[in-house]
């Protein structure tokens, strides 16, 4: 009995407990959204810009409010700056939208563009402490990372940040248009999935243009596609003249995306072209520039004139510089009787130039190079370039042109050691109607005070 009774007991007593500890005397509400401070959506002046400019026209939503949705669990990040959006959206419409429109037309992106944009004040950094600028996801999204570090008055912190759209965009398009399948086969003996170990030197010599590249074929193209339209052809070139083991896939994988986009329905050159021409025209970032390749002393190594070349019919020529070139021709004819080919710039160093003038013996036989050096001042910044002629070098073409000195000296060199150039790629005037594939190959000089005395050619690497 009393056994039982101490079993009623216990099941009586752990009733009674049960029931008390799950009675609630009071309740007190919690607001949850203070536990997931998500921003609440207060419509302004903003908004009603990017409903205007980005969801009207291409249906992409724009969100900058806190919103953890659309950010991994595990990462800390913050909504950016408000005052930030609109300044880096203009850059993006500009250096993004108007070069694909222009191009491939405005359906192009409306059908085959991202559709959300989420942007960040914070940077995102994973649990190796490695930061990202940007992601893409799903094939409709791209996240923009570090947005609070925005300068709109700063053309090289506009273009490094133009550089991460059109890498992640390229990560949209290979949902749609899967890469190359040759592409990953150019460097594949050098990929590392942990490429924060490897250096930017290491990856340069292996035929990559950043570390990150290094890390797999998917980024490697992106990354390769980024700095061909952002750093530019003049960047390319110098990066693969300037590398070793690599320089050969790096040209492979130039050639793989420029045929990957002509096979979608884009002109690749015509779109870097576009992305080039708003970098330098309306960023004025030197970067883009010929005189900034010009003081840098690769890559390119020389600039031919010859007025004779069907380019002078089909892009112009200016009369004031022509009558230099035939005087300078005539008088060598009358002084010793040779026929001057040609001029040619060669750009030994970055601080020095020689002008060589090939030629020929007045029956039109043999093939000979007469020399003179200059020393070349160039402003990578304003573009204004200044030659000083200087004692010559000694050798053979140095005998050869001092046959004639007092021709080139009477012509040419008096010519451009009396004005101030300003550099620029054959484009500075857009009447030219240059084709996409010659910018960067082509390059010249033109008077500071007169724009229309100028001359320009092909350059050489």
């Amino acid at each position: 009995m009393s056994q039982r009774f101490s079993v009623k007991l216990l099941i009586s007593l752990s009733v009674i407990g049960l029931l008390f500890s799950c009675k609630k005397e009071t309740f007190t509400p919690i607001d949850i959204s203070q536990l997931n401070p998500d921003s609440t959506v207060t419509y302004t002046a903003l908004d009603t810009w990017i409903k205007a400019n980005f969801l009207d026209p291409y249906n992409v939503e724009v969100i900058y409010r806190a919103n953890s949705y659309f950010h991994e669990y595990d990462r800390n990040v913050t909504p950016p700056d408000p005052s930030m959006v609109q300044p880096y959206l203009q850059t993006v419409l500009d250096g993004y939208y108007a070069p694909y429109n222009n191009v491939a037309g405005e359906n192009f992106l409306k059908k085959y563009g991202f559709k959300q944009f989420v942007l960040y004040g914070s940077t995102s950094y994973d649990a190796s402490l490695v930061g990202y600028a940007g992601t893409a996801s799903g094939g409709i999204r791209i996240n923009i990372f570090g947005l609070d570090g925005f300068s709109a008055s700063s053309p090289s912190n506009v273009t490094s940040r133009l550089g991460v759209i059109h890498h992640e965009y390229t990560h949209i398009l290979q949902q749609t248009f899967p890469m190359p399948s040759d592409f990953q086969q150019f460097t594949a003996a050098y990929y590392n999935a942990n490429w924060p170990s490897t250096s930017a030197d290491t990856s340069h010599k292996y035929g990559f243009v950043s570390s990150y590249a290094s890390g797999s074929p998917v980024e490697d193209m992106a990354e390769t596609n980024r700095a061909m339209l952002v750093s530019g052809p003049s960047w390319f070139d110098y990066w693969v003249k300037t590398s070793t083991a690599g320089s050969a896939g790096l040209r492979q994988k130039e050639s793989s995306i420029v045929n990957y986009y002509n096979n979608i329905g884009i002109d690749y050159r015509a779109l870097q072209k576009d992305v080039q021409l708003y970098i330098k025209d309306s960023l004025k970032d030197p970067s883009v520039t010929f005189p900034y390749w010009l003081s840098k002393g690769t890559p390119y190594s020389s600039l031919t004139v010859n007025l004779s070349d069907q380019m002078y019919s089909l892009y112009g020529q200016s009369a004031s510089f022509a009558k230099v070139y035939q005087n300078l021709k005539d008088s060598i004819k009358a002084q010793t009787s040779w026929l001057a080919t040609d001029i040619q710039l060669l750009f030994t160093k970055k601080d020095s130039m020689t002008v060589r003038i090939p030629f020929t013996y007045g029956d039109g036989t043999g093939s000979f190079l007469g020399d003179f050096d200059f020393a070349m001042s160039v402003n990578p910044n304003t573009g204004i370039i200044q030659f000083t002629k200087v004692t010559n070098k000694t050798g053979t073409t140095y005998s050869n042109g001092s046959y004639f000195t007092r021709s080139f000296t009477n012509t040419l060199q008096a010519y451009l050691t009396s004005n101030i150039f300003i550099g620029d790629w054959l484009q500075y005037k857009p009447e030219y109607n240059v084709p996409a594939n010659l910018f960067t190959k082509t390059g010249g000089f033109y008077v500071q005070s007169d724009p229309t005395n100028y001359f320009y050619g092909t350059l050489g690497e």
